[in-house]
């Protein structure tokens, strides 16, 4: 009987308490070598921000911000992106892992 391939830990579902979750996806052989980071906050108008940062490890690469008017909404904003960064190594065939969570 075959071995089960062995799973990547899953990302986690939710932002540590400061805010911040740094993640990357590298396979150096297939040139793979990705950047995810998302921040969530609150700005001085009480709105909360749910901040993406993306791009090839090493490069400026892009970020954009969202605003909701209430906590549910910016989390599930944040669930609904570490959700699509879960399903990395269905797209890419790279899974993301946790380098920071600071």
């Amino acid at each position: 009987m075959e071995d089960a391939p062995i799973l990547p830990p899953a990302l986690p579902l939710t932002l540590p308490p400061n805010g911040r979750l740094e993640l990357i996806a590298r396979d150096l052989a297939r040139n793979i070598n990705r950047r995810y980071s998302i921040e969530a906050s609150v700005d001085l108008f009480g709105a909360h921000l749910v901040e993406t940062s993306w791009g090839r490890f090493g490069s400026w690469g892009q970020s954009k911000r969202f605003a909701y008017t209430t906590q549910e909404e910016a989390q599930r904003a944040v669930l609904a992106h570490l959700r699509r960064r879960d399903g990395a190594p269905r797209r890419i065939g790279v899974a993301y892992r946790v380098v920071c969570q600071s």
